[in-house]
């Protein structure tokens, strides 16, 4: 019983780690180039986790994930999500970011039908046309003719995130399911592929050839260590203890600590049409959740931001 609390405190305290991300990261791109923070983010996560690994004497294993073609796929597929949220945070709110990000898990649902031949019953049915409806609402705030703003553009921009990161989630389920993976490993050399592929949009699109250092970069270090490793592995660990249907109900207090950080930090507000849409998207999650038939395996998901 002891056990089982700790694992639900620890989820816990990874959904909130979590959910305070989409904040710190709209407060860091007031002055850090969104592909250049991506990048910074990821090196300093990747510093910080090959130290803790080669501590381990594991380092040997992490050279070797680095020749896989499929963790290169995965570290491609992680940075260019990344960039593509961080791009649309610079339009969008905080709130939106977090709600349209973890639309992946309807989308995850929807695709471990046709992946992994997962049961596909009348409450996930059901999840995906409130997910649908609820991005629809929270994108347009209701309203069925929407200019073409900057905010709209910022939501699309995250919303294909959350696309890309389905696909990642499923290929990640593969790997860690179909092989002897050593997850701390796995992370770590995700870690350092998602850095490396994500430079070269920072020297591309990146404002400049090196960033200035301003008072927001305390940012990019919080992220790193508060928002990618740490939750992680609190992720993981309670994984280990609970069902990954518990595991993804405790979840969704990211979402609502975001809300409820982005209106006391930002004093980002939701419309009316904005907050149906935000619970009906909380409630598809659930219902994603509910009715998961197969667990999945405790990897590298540093996606849930």
């Amino acid at each position: 019983m002891k056990g089982s609390k700790g694992a639900i405190l620890a989820t816990l305290g990874a959904g909130l780690l979590w959910g305070s991300s989409f904040s710190v990261i709209k407060i860091g791109l007031r002055s850090i180039d969104p592909y250049w923070f991506v990048f910074f983010r990821f090196l300093f996560a990747s510093v910080v986790a090959i130290v803790a690994i080669a501590s381990l004497g594991k380092l040997a294993n992490v050279r070797a994930l680095l020749r896989s073609p499929l963790v290169l796929v995965l570290g491609v597929t992680n940075a260019l999500g990344f960039i593509l949220q961080f791009k649309g945070q610079t339009l969008t709110t905080a709130g939106n970011a977090a709600l349209l990000i973890n639309t992946c898990t309807i989308f995850v649902a929807v695709a471990s039908r046709f992946v992994f031949r997962e049961r596909f019953g009348p409450l996930k049915a059901i999840a995906v046309v409130l997910g649908v409806l609820g991005a629809y609402l929270v994108t347009t705030g209701g309203r069925i003719i929407v200019e073409a703003g900057p905010g709209l553009v910022g939501d699309l921009f995250v919303f294909a995130a959350a696309l890309l990161w389905t696909f990642f989630i499923i290929l990640n389920k593969k790997v860690v399911s179909g092989h002897d993976v050593d997850v701390p490993s796995l992370t770590t050399a995700l870690f350092v592929v998602t850095a490396a592929a994500s430079l070269p949009a920072a020297l591309v699109f990146g404002r400049g050839s090196f960033p200035r250092v301003t008072p927001e970069w305390w940012t990019v270090p919080y992220t790193a260590v508060f928002c990618t490793i740490i939750p992680f592995f609190l992720w993981a660990w309670g994984l280990k203890r609970v069902s990954a249907t518990t595991s993804s109900v405790i979840m969704l207090t990211e979402v609502v600590f975001a809300l409820a950080l982005a209106a006391l930090v930002l004093g980002e507000r939701l419309t009316g049409g904005g907050l149906v849409g935000s619970v009906l998207i909380m409630a598809a999650v659930a219902l994603a959740s509910r009715e998961a038939t197969a667990e999945l395996a405790a990897g590298p998901e540093i996606v849930p931001e």
